[in-house]
């Protein structure tokens, strides 16, 4: 500054240029705190939008009357909280009518039961019996494996067990009652051949004299056997003697025929039916033997009666099994027409009355879920790349002036909306704009959907 001065003493023409250079040396630190001040400046980004919340459509599985409304619109209803209820006479009726069936089912278990455990006693005394009807018949024969068998078998006699025997045995049975029915059939055939006609009625005519001797022999005897039986006798002699002379009548007419082409026919099918008749006996008999013990007709029954009252226990058992699946549906039906909240929210809409019909599907009552709404708002393109998801954000609705709330941006965009055919020009960009979308805790409610909204971003300017 001395300098300055000295300089101003020796040259007066100088002053204009010391007034300039004192302004230079003033006007700098201004400016420079000027500049300072101007990098700080924060630049605010906002926006207006709506209010929204996730919402709920509340409707029944099944369709019904409406019978009662638990709720109002504006209510706040907790999770599972009932909401309204359908009309549910007559599904309580099938249900008390499934529950009886239930009951029924039951009783007819516990009735089968007892039918098992009396057949299974009959069974284990069947089983007693044949045990010792086996025993009482082995004292008086030889043990199996000491009885002989048939030259032509080349198998001692314990090579098969009982039960293949039997099987060998029934087999037999079968093949010679089957034998037997062809064979009487072929007798009948030969029968009723017309060229038989002559042979058949004499072998009818002694079929009837024998049948008349045998009562007329069996006459005689009583009565000669009688008390005073003189006159008695002397007619049973007579009728006796009728009968006898019938049947030697018919013998003799009967001996006349049998030299005939026919006779031997007959004689042959008859004589096939005698051999047939005796192979059906005695292998019933044979089977008879060797149905002893477990294989013996006695528990052979008890043990179907057993398995029997078995297969009744299952029968019953399945029952009860298809009762109960009847009670479960109409349970489930029943808990269908109780109609709950499936989360924590309020009430916005109620669409019906009680008294209406509603339709399996139909929106009866609509909810929000308010502890969290959002906001979209729309942001133009010079300021997209400014805002991060993320980023906390302020925001205030008229409905509480003064009071701010404070949200977070969880999506952003990736699209302009509403964008111009031609955007050539900066005015013409600023028209496309990004949707941003913004979550905001609502713990006490206050904020509810379709409230105006601005959101202040607070972006700093660079």
């Amino acid at each position: 500054m001395q300098f300055i001065l000295s300089f101003f003493r020796r040259n007066m023409k100088s002053k204009t240029i010391l007034l300039s250079l004192i302004l230079a040396l003033v006007i700098i630190p201004l400016s420079g705190c000027g500049l300072l001040e101007s990098e700080t400046i924060e630049t605010q980004i906002t926006a207006s939008g709506t209010i929204s919340a996730d919402k709920f459509n509340i409707s029944p599985q099944v369709g019904g009357m409406i019978k009662e409304i638990y709720v109002q619109e504006g209510e706040n209803v907790q999770n599972d909280q009932q909401l309204f209820r359908l009309d549910d006479e007559i599904i309580k009726a099938q249900y008390d009518q499934a529950l009886a069936a239930v009951d029924q089912a039951d009783a007819g278990i516990e009735a089968a039961q007892s039918q098992l455990a009396s057949a299974s006693v009959q069974y284990d005394r069947a089983r007693q019996g044949a045990r010792l009807m086996y025993l009482q018949s082995m004292q008086n024969q030889t043990p199996i494996w000491s009885q002989s068998v048939p030259e032509e078998f080349k198998q001692p006699n314990w090579y098969y067990q009982r039960d293949e025997s039997v099987s060998g045995a029934q087999t037999e049975v079968d093949k010679a009652r089957r034998n037997l029915e062809i064979e009487q059939a072929n007798l009948k055939n030969i029968q009723e051949k017309a060229t038989n006609d002559d042979f058949m009625a004499k072998e009818q005519t002694l079929t009837d004299a024998r049948a008349r001797f045998l009562v007329a022999e069996q006459t005689l005897i009583q009565a000669q056997f009688a008390q005073e039986n003189e006159i008695l006798e002397e007619m049973a002699q007579e009728d006796f003697d009728a009968a006898l002379a019938d049947v030697e009548t018919a013998q003799r007419d009967y001996e006349r025929m049998i030299t005939s082409a026919a006779a031997n026919e007959v004689l042959e099918a008859r004589a096939k039916v005698a051999v047939a008749a005796a192979r059906l006996e005695n292998a019933e008999n044979y089977l008879d033997r060797l149905l002893i013990l477990d294989n013996s007709l006695e528990v052979q029954a008890a043990r179907s009666a057993m398995e029997s009252a078995e297969s009744q226990v299952k029968l019953a058992e399945a029952g009860k099994e298809q009762a109960v699946a009847a009670l479960s549906l109409l349970q489930i039906q029943l808990n269908k027409s109780i109609v709950t909240a499936p989360v924590d929210g309020v009430v916005i809409n109620i669409n019906n009355q009680i008294g209406e019909l509603v339709g399996a599907g139909s929106n009866v009552i609509q909810l929000a879920k308010l502890d969290v709404v959002s906001l979209t708002v729309y942001i133009p393109e010079d300021v997209y790349g400014r805002i991060p998801i993320g980023q906390k954000v302020s925001i205030t609705v008229d409905s509480y002036p003064g009071e701010t709330f404070y949200g977070e941006v969880i999506s952003i965009a990736d699209q302009a909306e509403f964008t111009p055919r031609n955007v050539q020009t900066v005015e013409g960009r600023k028209a496309t704009v990004y949707a941003v979308k913004i979550e905001i805790p609502n713990s006490n409610l206050k904020l509810k959907p379709g409230m105006p909204a601005d959101v202040n971003f607070g972006i700093n300017r660079p």
